[in-house]
């Protein structure tokens, strides 16, 4: 009996042990026999398995012909090997990502990852890379035409596209520019490719040649991961600099494609497209191919630690977390349609010269280009980010250049919460005269031409500091009497009166007055304020006085 309660006792203590420490589990098709697999558990696939959440394993297997399918949003993400039997399908549906963290993870047998294109119609040509090995551009896209598979060659040599053979396998982190199939119309279509492959994993070398900014030589390549990836990682780890986003907002004219639908990211911010369209964010879609910048010549490596989780939504065609990137976007445009945003902010490490991967060279497409300039270069800058701490007495030039003449407007498209609190002013310098941007937009006539001096970006009214004796006016007396502040007007009634603080920012402002004399109580001490007073017959008085 005793030996008999023993083996029985070594049996359930057997099972419990194999229960609790087992470091597989197994997903039948209705549930898993040893918990849901965490970043410790091996988790094997022997049943159909359709995903509601994101989940974590060590390792993957997928067998006895099971379908398992990451629908869209969820991640996968792996510790170590992939590993999909014959027969058996692992699938990704459009924006679902596999994420894996071991670079030495070695993958067997192929997934499947979707991707949908943004709607084209014929002619028109998506941006795509690979994020599987082994995929033919014929297979992925059986009905472009055989001459329609291109990449990019910027060395200063060639500097230009490249036709592929449709039969090529692509290459994990190279561009490819694929035109749409040959039985598209004038009807948008969206194009539902499929990467059937190993997935790619770990380091992936690219070559890319240094950037001229006269030859313009842009590196044409891509995410090679089936997850997303993270931009300022990849800049801080490489020598890339600025990205371009290929939109193909507009259709193809006489046989050529406009650069107008580049939107444009660096390593803090990004501008949308002069045709429109959305601003870049950090992340960078798996499937997706763009233009960048490079810093030498070299080989850079993409690695797993650039890898994120989600953020996989945004993809062409064609909110930065870090606390200390402070941008305001604004927008040139007039009535016919024409369009540039640029974008001009602070950020550390940054310096008010010109800094590789921080600012990015304006369009010089289109019949308007606006830009910011960085003394002493000769080419404007669609974004740039100067010196961190931003300073109140900070201002920066803009230019622009127009072939039509007439009526534009400039505009704050957004900003940071970081400015929300601060005014933003635009001098004409051809009048002298200050605008608040946070309360209007400006319109200004132009003729046809280059101007590189007629607009500032300021932080504070100038004309507000004036010193007394340059605007004394004896029409007019300012005074205070403990905390109550009296305006006494000789002989034209006050119309309203602004109030400002030395950063510009209005304090208060009283309208339609219609009064010779007012009084305010200002409860401000040690405080100098500035008075903009305006009289009935438009006169403008303007005090500073120190309460």
């Amino acid at each position: 009996m005793k030996n008999n309660y023993s083996n029985k006792l070594l049996v359930v203590l057997c099972f419990i042990t194999h229960f609790v420490f087992s470091q597989t589990t197994t997903w039948d098709g209705s549930s898993w026999d040893n918990l849901a697999p965490t970043n410790t558990t091996d988790a094997v696939f022997i049943g159909d398995y359709s995903s509601s959440a994101n989940i974590s394993a060590k390792s993957i297997t997928v067998n006895n012909g099971a379908i398992v399918t990451f629908n869209s949003s969820n991640t996968l993400t792996v510790e170590n090997d992939i590993t999909v039997d014959a027969g058996s399908s692992l699938v990704f549906e459009n924006n679902a990502s596999l994420l894996q963290i071991n670079s030495a993870a070695i993958n067997t047998g192929n997934i499947t990852y979707k991707r949908n294109a943004a709607p084209m119609i014929q002619y028109q040509y998506t941006y795509w890379g690979s994020p599987v090995i082994g995929q033919v551009l014929n297979v992925f896209s059986p009905l472009t035409g055989s001459t329609r598979y291109h990449t990019y060659n910027a060395s200063t040599v060639v500097n230009n596209w490249v036709n592929e053979s449709p039969t090529n396998a692509m290459v994990a982190g190279k561009g490819y520019a694929i035109r749409a199939p040959g039985n598209y119309t004038t009807t948008p279509q969206i194009f539902n490719g499929e990467f059937i492959g190993t997935p790619n994993n770990g380091d992936i070398p690219v070559n890319v040649e240094a950037f001229d900014p006269i030859l313009i030589n842009y590196n044409f390549i891509s995410n090679p991961y089936p997850s997303a990836i993270d931009i300022v990682t990849m800049i801080d780890n490489t020598n890339l600099g600025t990205l371009y986003f290929w939109t193909h907002n507009t259709a193809i004219s006489a046989n050529v494609f406009t650069t107008d639908d580049y939107a444009v990211r660096t390593r803090t911010t990004g501008t949308a497209a002069i045709s429109g369209g959305a601003v870049p964010n950090q992340y960078i879609s798996a499937g997706q191919g763009f233009f960048v910048s490079a810093g030498t010549t070299a080989t850079i490596n993409l690695t797993n630690a650039m890898r994120v989780s989600s953020n996989n939504t945004q993809f062409y065609r064609t909110t930065q977390t870090d606390p200390l990137n402070y941008y305001i976007h604004l927008n040139l445009t007039n009535t016919s349609g024409a369009f540039k945003q640029i974008a001009v902010g602070y950020q550390e490490n940054a310096t008010n010269g010109y800094d590789f991967g921080t600012d990015a060279l304006a369009s010089t497409e289109g019949v308007i280009q606006f830009y910011s300039i960085i003394s002493p270069l000769t080419y404007g800058f669609g974004i740039q980010g100067r010196a961190y701490p931003w300073t109140l007495t900070d201002e920066i030039p803009l230019g622009y250049k127009t072939t039509i003449a007439g009526d534009y407007n400039i505009a704050i498209d957004h900003n940071n919460v970081f400015f929300d609190d601060k005014d933003i002013f635009l001098e004409d310098t051809s009048n002298g005269n200050f605008y608040n941007l946070k309360t209007n937009s400006f319109t200004f006539s132009t003729a046809v031409g280059t101007f590189n001096s007629r607009f500032k970006l300021h932080y504070r009214d100038l004309t507000l500091s004036i010193d007394d004796n340059l605007v004394n006016d004896s029409s007019l007396i300012v005074y205070s009497v403990d905390k109550t502040t009296k305006f006494v007007s000789n002989n034209v009634n006050i119309s309203s009166i602004e109030a400002f603080d030395v950063t510009g920012r209005l304090l208060f402002e009283e309208k339609n007055i219609n009064k010779l004399t007012f009084e305010r109580n200002i409860s401000s001490t040690n405080q100098t304020i500035f008075i903009t007073v305006t009289l009935e017959n438009e006169q403008k008085v303007r005090r500073k006085i120190i309460l």
